[in-house]
């Protein structure tokens, strides 16, 4: 077996998509696998898009970041394709199967480098894999939107609030957590009682039921006062606590998950 059939079967590309080259690069210390797709292709993407699709033209050669290969940086190269639909006529860039929601990352780089971001500072995570912390920031803001657009907000029933100085000088965010399932559902700028009633606008869109919020925990702010009392249309009874709302209201939370397990 060659190096390119090892790393076809290891990438998992299927028929659409073969290695037609690795080189290592000595000057940049980097493994490079490069990438053409095959015939099959476009018979797939005509099945994706219920019409023929044809190929267009293809685009500058592009990289993709890709987990190391014995210890040395790995780059996925490519030209992709551009197909052509034949009803619409319209052209698109074909997605390949190792992109992840980044577009300079593969998604087996990405789920190795979610992970260490799960545990340290993203800064931290970049020093370690090699990358600016700018692109890793991006890629995170990338898989943060796509989990939030499918959260289901339809168990929550006790929310707390509070609001933190996010840099030197007044500028807070409030954060919204369920402390039942002990899991942040909103962040939002400002502390006013605005922040209220984005999160309320928040929690219809992610299938919450207005009726079954019973318990908020809050600092006694006049601001989150007013604002938990303007949205009551989707909270029937509030607890406030004027010392470690988040905190007082876990350890009630915490309770409350032993006796329903």
């Amino acid at each position: 077996m060659t190096p390119e059939e090892t790393f076809e079967k290891l990438l998992g590309l299927g028929p659409s998509w073969k290695v037609i080259r690795t080189d290592y690069e000595v000057e940049r210390n980097t493994f490079v696998i490069c990438v053409k797709e095959t015939e099959a292709l476009w018979p797939e993407e005509s099945a994706k898009c219920g019409q023929t699709v044809s190929c267009y033209d293809h685009v500058e050669p592009m990289q993709w970041r890709h987990l190391n290969v014995f210890n040395k940086e790995c780059v996925i190269v490519s030209a992709l394709p551009r197909g052509r639909r034949s009803k619409d006529g319209a052209i698109y860039r074909v997605t390949p199967p190792w992109e992840g929601r980044s577009k300079h990352f593969s998604k087996e780089f990405e789920a190795f480098a979610l992970t260490l971001m799960r545990e340290m500072p993203v800064k931290k995570a970049g020093e370690i894999l090699g990358e600016s912390d700018q692109r890793l920031w991006r890629m995170l803001h990338a898989h943060v939107e796509a989990a939030q657009a499918q959260a289901d907000w339809a168990e929550v029933v006790w929310v707390g609030a509070d609001e933190m100085n996010r840099k030197k000088g007044h500028n807070y965010i409030t954060v919204f957590a369920d402390l039942v399932n002990k899991r942040v559902l909103f962040g939002t700028e400002g502390k006013d009682a605005s922040v209220w009633e984005r999160f309320a606008q928040q929690f219809a869109a992610h299938n919450g039921h207005p009726k079954a919020v019973t318990q908020v925990a809050i600092d006694m702010s006049r601001a989150f006062i007013k604002g938990v009392r303007a949205t009551r249309s989707w909270c029937s009874t509030s607890f406030m606590s004027s010392r470690r709302p988040m905190k007082e209201l876990s350890r009630c939370a915490a309770s409350r998950r032993s006796k329903m397990s």
